[in-house]
């Protein structure tokens, strides 16, 4: 509406200025025509009078001349009539101040005139030169130029009442119309952008046949952004479920994968309970075991077998897909599982586990999706350390910036450590580890997933992983999450 405004007040005042123009312009070619008539009149008195005045004064003399002229005054109301010497001799003080160039042009016998604005009303003083023996006189003509100046204040006052009416008039007009064609269709554009703005995209603007001008052209085009944008964004929102589709498959996948490396190692820890309860069940068959005896072996047994079923049930937790979830989760706890899931494996290596992690801290996380992180990373120390050794799961309160893919200022993270002794990374590849299917391990071992889907998961809870590593000096990777209010208060 404001642009409605500005157009309006534009145009009116673009009209104003045009009647304004036009109507001083007529005002001042009338005046100029009304002193053209004027002297023109005073002029035709002026010669009239002269004729007779010069032989008055040659067959009378001058008083009866000035005679002449006197009654010629009586006949005139709107002028006066006197006479005056402009020779410059005897008598000539009695003639006014003139113009030195209307002085002259009298002196060479041509008629003058002159308006003077020392009276109230101004005056116009015509000068006719009549040359009466050797002296040279004039008559003097005064007219007040009051109907003039009448005139003029009138056609100003009418002028103006007119520009007036017709600016009011016209402002009216003006304001109707713009509001009509520019004031209505700019609100409904500016609707229109708000309500994309919120993310409304089924917002249209309605269109009014037969207009054809460029707010249409515009509202047109704005319609058609927004077809354009609502069919972006469910082609969008389509390709985007199908890529979390896809990539759950494949973190799945990498679960599955992990999974089958852990057979081995949990088949070999499977091996000694199901050693003990076959030789005691042959105790119990063959009747070696007798009276209390029976009752420890099947103590046992039983034991073996709850040992054995949390194994398992431990191994098909990790495998089982389920949707994600954040809890708050005790990091200590967590740590403990990984690695006791991971302990055969590290055996067969030749590779102690070791947990630093405080008690008491705790993240807002999911517990399935952060112990597949901590495996992956396990995993990968463990098959990178060629000798024995200890791998180190460690964690502390930190502060820290997030890289430039995360954003954000300085804040405290919580950092988990997984810290082996093995070869090391090499710089050329280090850039490189993070992408899927990269992979520097031989053909069986690896899929190139592991670290790729790691770095997605803490990407998803808002945090980072960051590496360090020297080759034949070991890696540490730092996994960066947001601190559990829990995490926050025990800190503090």
């Amino acid at each position: 509406m404001k642009l409605a405004r500005k157009i309006t007040l534009a145009l009116v005042l673009l009209a104003v200025a045009v009647m304004a123009g036009l109507q001083t312009f007529q005002v001042e070619r009338e005046l100029a025509r009304s002193a053209i008539d004027m002297q023109h009149d005073h002029r035709l008195l002026g010669h009239t009078l002269a004729g007779s005045i010069g032989k008055a004064w040659q067959l009378a003399g001058e008083s009866e001349a000035l005679t002449l002229l006197n009654q010629a005054n009586r006949f005139q109301e709107q002028v006066r009539l006197r006479w005056v010497w402009i020779d410059g001799g005897p008598g000539s003080g009695f003639a006014p101040l003139l113009p030195p160039a209307l002085l002259a042009s009298l002196r060479a016998g041509h008629d003058g005139s002159v308006v003077d604005a020392s009276d109230d009303p101004d005056v116009l003083r015509s000068y006719t030169p009549v040359l009466l023996g050797r002296r040279l006189g004039a008559i003097e003509i005064t007219e007040a130029l009051t109907e003039q100046q009448l005139h003029v204040r009138t056609t100003v006052v009418g002028t103006a009442i007119a520009t007036a009416t017709i600016a009011i008039f016209f402002l009216l007009a003006a304001m109707a119309l713009g509001r009509r064609l520019v004031g209505r269709p700019v609100e409904q554009l500016m609707t229109f952008a708000h309500r994309i703005g919120e993310g409304d995209l089924t917002a249209r603007v309605p269109l009014r046949g037969g207009r054809g001008d460029e707010l249409t052209t515009l509202a047109a085009a704005m319609n058609r952004m927004g077809e354009q944008l609502e069919e972006t964004r469910s082609r969008l929102a389509t390709e985007t479920a199908g890529r979390l589709s896809t990539l759950e498959h494949l973190r799945h996948a990498d679960r599955l994968t992990t999974v089958g490396k852990l057979a081995s190692g949990v088949a070999h820890e499977l091996g000694t309970p199901l050693n003990v309860v076959m030789g005691r069940a042959k105790m119990i068959a063959s009747g070696e075991a007798e009276g209390d005896e029976v009752g420890e072996c099947a103590r046992i047994i039983s034991q073996q077998a709850q040992h054995m079923t949390a194994i398992i049930r431990q191994l098909l937790d990790f495998a089982r897909r389920r949707t994600p979830h954040r809890a708050p989760e005790d990091v200590a706890q967590l740590v403990s599982r990984t690695l006791g899931l991971l302990k055969p494996m590290a055996t067969k290596h030749g590779v102690t586990l070791a947990q630093e992690v405080p008690s008491g801290l705790s993240l807002d996380v999911d517990g399935g999706q952060l112990q597949q992180v901590l495996t992956n990373l396990v995993m990968n120390g463990i098959q990178a350390m060629r000798r024995s050794g200890t791998l180190r799961v460690s964690a502390q309160h930190t502060r820290a910036a997030p890289p430039a893919d995360v954003g954000g200022p300085e804040a405290e993270w919580v950092r988990l450590d997984v810290e082996d002794e093995g070869e090391g990374i090499a710089p050329e590849v280090l850039p490189h580890i993070f992408e899927p299917f990269f992979t520097t391990k031989d053909v069986g071992e690896g899929t190139g997933l592991g670290l790729s889907v790691s770095y997605g998961l803490v990407r998803d809870h808002g945090g980072w992983i960051a590496v360090r590593s020297q080759p034949g000096h070991g890696s540490c990777f730092s996994i960066y999450l947001p601190p559990g209010a829990d995490s926050c208060q025990a800190a503090s």
